[in-house]
């Protein structure tokens, strides 16, 4: 039981390391911006880094955090 257990885990580590190096090699970044507007009469719209609206938003955001506001 011990032996299979072992097996599994190198199994699973093996497949994990294998993933991350597609991933990488692929060049898709692992986590995206994401930003929610949240406009006066609460409803709410949000954009990630991957689409043109949403990389602008996050460029911002990012240099606002950078400045420290």
């Amino acid at each position: 039981m011990k032996k299979l257990l072992r097996r599994l885990v190198l199994l699973g580590a093996i497949a994990g390391g294998i993933y991350a190096v597609r991933s990488y090699l692929r060049g898709g970044s692992a986590a995206t911006a994401s930003v929610q507007l949240v406009f006066d009469d609460g409803s709410t719209r949000s954009l990630t880094s991957n689409t043109s609206e949403g990389r602008e938003f996050a460029d911002i955001a990012r240099k606002i955090v950078e400045i420290g506001l």
